[in-house]
């Protein structure tokens, strides 16, 4: 026996079928029964989905080793050489094409029945060839009509390469006539699917003949237009009852449709891919049944899971119950209403709670059916905190506004009011609601002095502390303290302009009894020294007519008339205007002595800026810069305000002279605490600094650095008399050249 021989008989075909129906079965019955015994077949498996189907039944019945309802896994099936498919679906056909392993070759359910008629054919021949020639005529006459409404080209083709059959779809695709290539070669044909040749490496006859297989192949062809067009072709080996090739049958199906179906999944996928990759949020996509089939790096970070830890899962296997819970209800809402879905929900991801603001969609097939869900993710906890924390600061800041006893005004770039915050409402006495969209120029007695200060404002970008007076409802002029700005949006761009105004009123009445004060105490401590000063003659002229009077008593001479009615007439007038001198010095003594301390506590940095604004003017005007730094945590120092800013006020108005004199310097006023809790206050100059002669006695009365005329020496004296009375302490360092500091400590208030 030959090697050829041997390897013919040893040779067998591992086949599977999809499809349990009639037909399974029959074809089963007759591999069973020997009537393909030239074929050697080998049923390795059978696919149905119903476990019942005759098909299936017999196939376990026969011991047939795999037998499954997916027909996927006869795809794993060891050396599988072809696949017939009996279910007559044409879908299950069409995928069994796609998915198939290529070495698999596949039979459709016509193919199948064309191939088991013609057997069925031949055998009837061979066994009634005398008898049954109509029968058989009758058999080919039907088959060729079975072939010719099969819509697939179907050609069948002997060892050489001649045509010996054509179907009607072949004929009338290719325009040709069943005799006029008749015993033709194949590779002669002119057919619109391209040239052929036994040469060419994907001629099925070729590789048929030299496999024993069948063969699949797509070629790619123009019609006449240019356009391409696929064929995929398949050839299938016929064998006689001994097993030997006597032709093959040849399938040709235009695959244009679906390889472009294929290219546009292709591009589609590549879109998705994409979009996946650049979304600026997370993105990912789920099967209907809630299983990740993909998502982006941003869907990772967002989760805090890696790519591996999320695919092929569900909610329930990456997240904790609670979140897998939240995201699940979105699905199912998704796909009970086939739309597209918003939410924001506060979720636990990886033991933080984060706001997730989420949009879902469904992804449909062409028949409407839901095949995955699409879902943006933003994680807007940040977000979230800002808007909470700007919501905050905003109620904050306009609980300030509202609550605020300083008057505050907006208005629009058209010059009306905008807002009218509470305490614009009780200085003025003007009701919100009237005062708002109103011109804000009307509440000055001169109109003209509001644009005077817009102007400034445009120029300057804002106006301080600029004093005039306001007119309140009921006619009263109210005196101000105006800082006037300019109104910004976001952009930058001025919309309005915002006014802060501070009743001065209370001010002017307190500088006015300053004043006053200061003159009082300035009169008392001159009034202690010149009573002291005039005590001394008086007391001379005193004795002197007191002398004179009891020499008249005893010396009779000078008993001269006139002597003695004038000397008589004038020494009472002495001691008479002596008296009146003694009365008057004890009344000026009197009013030079020290006032009751009151118990009174003050906010030094409030007290330093109230009195400021009068002495940033006159230092402007002088050249001189005055500088803060105020410790914002300061106690209350236990001291009457009043007492305390005539302190200042002497002490910044001779800091301010003697900087004048420099042509202008600085002033640096600074507070805090030292080291035993006491509250300090520095009030330091560059001005030319104190001599050292006058260092020991500069707080004593009628002392002075000032030229004639400019002073008199009582101001710091006062100083030293007020911080004392409230156990004070005020001391000055200095030297010539170097400024001067004066440092003032005060006990702080303590309930």
């Amino acid at each position: 026996m030959t090697d050829q021989k041997k390897n013919e008989l040893e040779w067998k075909l591992n086949l599977a079928i999809v499809g349990g129906g009639r037909g399974a079965e029959s074809f089963l019955r007759m591999i069973t029964g020997n009537r393909f015994k030239q074929f050697n077949f080998r049923i390795k498996g059978l696919a149905d989905v119903r476990k019942d189907a005759p098909g299936v039944m017999y196939a376990r019945e026969i011991g047939v080793p795999l037998i499954t309802a997916d027909y996927k896994e006869l795809f794993d099936i060891e050396n599988l050489n072809l696949i017939i498919e009996l279910t007559g679906d044409d879908e299950v056909c069409k995928k069994l094409e796609i998915e198939r392993p290529r070495h698999v070759k596949l039979i459709d359910s016509f193919s199948a029945n064309l191939f088991w008629e013609l057997l069925t054919a031949e055998e009837a021949i061979i066994r009634q060839r005398t008898n049954m020639r109509r029968q058989v005529e009758a058999e080919r006459k039907w088959i060729s009509q079975v072939l010719d409404s099969i819509p697939d080209e179907i050609m069948v083709i002997g060892l050489e390469g001649e045509i010996q059959y054509a179907n009607a779809a072949l004929l009338a695709n290719n325009n040709l006539k069943l005799g006029d290539i008749l015993k033709k070669n194949c590779y002669d044909v002119e057919m619109r699917r391209g040239d052929c040749s036994l040469g060419i490496g994907d001629c099925p006859l070729g590789e048929v003949l030299k496999t024993r297989e069948s063969s699949y192949h797509v070629r790619k062809h123009y019609d006449e237009k240019g356009d391409p067009h696929y064929a995929a072709i398949v050839g299938a080996p016929m064998f006689d009852e001994n097993g030997k090739i006597v032709g093959i049958i040849e399938s040709t199906r235009d695959i244009t449709h679906r390889i472009t179906l294929e290219e546009v999944l292709k591009a589609t996928e590549s879109r998705l891919n994409q979009f996946m990759e650049f979304a600026p949020v997370a993105t990912y996509i789920k099967s209907p049944d809630g299983i990740y089939m993909e998502v982006n790096d941003l869907a990772c970070e967002t989760f805090g899971k890696t790519r591996k830890e999320i695919l092929g899962k569900t909610d329930l296997e990456i997240f904790m119950r609670d979140t897998a819970e939240v995201f699940r209800a979105s699905d199912a809402e998704v796909i009970r209403t086939k739309s597209k879905m918003t939410s924001e929900k506060q979720v636990n991801l990886q033991g933080r709670v984060v706001s997730l603001s989420t949009i879902k969609y469904p992804i449909l097939d062409t028949s409407g059916e839901i095949m995955a869900i699409c879902g943006l993710v933003n994680d807007v906890t940040e977000l979230r905190e800002t808007a909470r924390e700007l919501s905050d600061t905003r109620d904050y800041l306009k609980n300030i506004l509202n609550n605020s006893p300083v008057i505050i005004i907006t208005t629009d770039l058209d010059g009306k009011i905008v807002r009218f915050n509470s305490g614009a409402e009780e200085s003025l006495g003007y009701p919100a609601g009237e005062a708002i969209g109103t011109f804000a120029k009307d509440l000055y007695i001169d109109p003209k002095e509001r644009d005077f200060l817009l102007r400034r404002v445009l120029n300057e970008g804002a106006v301080r502390d600029y004093e005039t007076n306001l007119v309140c409802r009921d006619g009263r002029h109210l005196p101000v303290s105006i800082t006037l700005s300019q109104l910004k949006n976001a952009e930058g761009e001025m919309i309005g302009t915002v006014g802060m105004s501070k009743d001065i009123s209370h001010r002017k009445v307190l500088f006015d009894q300053i004043a006053q004060s200061e003159r009082l105490a300035a009169v008392g401590r001159l009034a202690s020294g010149v009573a002291h000063e005039i005590n001394n003659p008086l007391a001379v002229i005193s004795e002197i007519a007191g002398f004179l009077a009891e020499v008249l008593k005893r010396d009779p001479e000078l008993n001269n008339p006139e002597f003695l009615s004038e000397l008589s007439e004038g020494l009472p007038k002495i001691l008479k205007e002596v008296k009146r001198c003694r009365s008057i010095t004890s009344r000026m003594l009197s009013f030079a002595r020290k006032t009751t301390v009151t118990e009174e506590t003050t906010d030094v940095n409030a007290a330093l800026d109230e009195i400021l604004p009068f002495w940033e003017k006159k230092a402007n005007l002088r050249h001189v810069t005055i500088h803060r730094d105020y410790d914002p945590n300061l106690p209350k120092a236990r001291i009457e305000e009043m007492q305390l800013q005539e302190i200042f006020i002497n002490i910044i108005n001779n800091a301010i002279q003697a900087i004048e004199s420099n042509q202008g310097g600085n002033i640096r006023l600074s507070t805090g605490r030292n080291s035993e809790g006491k509250i300090t206050v520095s009030i330091k100059d560059d001005g030319p600094g104190i001599p050292q002669d006058v260092m020991d006695r500069i707080f004593d009365p009628f002392v002075t650095t000032k030229d004639a005329g400019k002073g008199t020496g009582l101001g710091l004296s006062i100083c030293y008399g007020i911080i004392k009375r409230y156990d004070g302490k005020i001391t000055v360092n200095s030297k010539l050249g170097e400024g001067a500091e004066f440092v003032i400590t005060l006990a702080p208030f303590s309930d």
